[in-house]
Formats: C-alpha cells, structure tokens, sequence
C-alpha cells in the first residue's frame, strides 16, 4: 500500500509526537523547563494530531540561512494576503478563506522562528512543544490570544511567541473565527 505525501507526514508526526511524549515523560525536573509536560497539553495535542492538524516543526538555524531548516508542507510558501479595510460590511465573507488563513500563518513563521533562534543562543532549552491558540475577529485582527508551552516555562519563548502573533493580521470577514489552533515543534541543534 503506497501513502500519498499527506498520509506519510501525518504518520510521521504521530511517529515523532509518541516519541518525544515517551522522551520527556518524568523529565519535569530539568532546569530551565526543557521536556516539561502536563496531562491537559498532552490531551490537547493529540486532540490537534487526530484532527489532522499537521504540526510546524522549528529548528534552530545551527548557522544555515533563516529558514533554513523550516520543515513545511509542499504548499507552504508565504503568499501576502491583502486586507482590504474599505470593504463594504455585506460584501465580506462570513468568516475568511481557511487557505487565506494558513498563508497568513506561513507568511508570518519568520517571526515565531526568530523568538526560538533568539532563546536558542541565549543558552535557555533547546527543544520542545508549543500550541498557540487565538480567535480572529471580523477585522482581521488577533484576540483571545494563548501560547501553551510547558517545555518552555520560565523562558522567554511564549512571551515572545505571543508579541509576534498578536501583530498577524488575517483577511476581513463578518463573524471572524473561533478556536484557531497551531501546534509547534522547536528543535534545538
């Protein structure tokens, strides 16, 4: 039986994700947080892992080009989405494109990469998950804003996590969306 490209990296990342649960499972006590876990953001993870959610994997650059090392899917090449705030309210669409709103998020991964490369060489820990949650309102813009990243607790990866997609701004719409979640794997080298 052959996978397509799809089937093979979600068996991938289910492969990965039950490995490096295995990994830090009783590793809470490390210092800086590396391999923190907790029930919940296991729960929430392979909740998001059995949606089909596909994780986005961060390495830290290790001296390659930015991005060098951004695994993404075939599709995810950052295209900018205009907003068009002059719109007329019943013209707009009930709530924004689903591909719209992933190519606003690949557009802008640079950003989330920064904040690990940043933490990476300041010496905190190298690796772990993160889920980052929010709403986007009808204007576009970013509420409700969560990063949930046991691993990374005491450092300064959520806070900065958190700056970077608070400023994101997604195609106009007239209710907007509820519950986006992301979830993120940070590699350290």
């Amino acid at each position: 039986m052959t996978l397509g490209y799809h089937d093979q990296m979600r068996a991938t990342l289910l492969v990965l994700m039950a490995a490096f649960s295995i990994t830090t499972t009783g590793c809470s006590k490390q210092s800086g947080g590396a391999g923190r876990s907790t029930p919940a953001f296991d729960q929430r993870w392979t909740t998001l892992a059995q949606q089909g959610t596909e994780a986005v994997y961060i390495e830290d650059d290790g001296g390659e080009g930015f991005m060098g090392n951004v695994r993404r899917s075939q599709s995810a090449m950052a295209v900018k989405v205009p907003v068009k705030p002059d719109v007329k309210e019943d013209l707009l669409p009930e709530q924004p494109d689903r591909e719209k709103v992933q190519q606003v998020v690949r557009q802008y991964l640079p950003g989330v990469k920064s904040c690990y490369v940043r933490m990476s060489r300041a010496g905190s820990p190298p690796s772990g998950k993160a889920i980052v949650s929010f709403q986007i309102a009808g204007s576009g813009q970013v509420q409700e804003l969560k990063v949930d990243a046991p691993a990374f607790e005491g450092t300064s990866l959520s806070g900065c996590i958190s700056s970077q997609v608070a400023r994101w701004v997604f195609p106009a719409s007239r209710k907007g969306v509820d519950g986006i979640s992301y979830p993120f794997v940070f590699v350290g080298t």
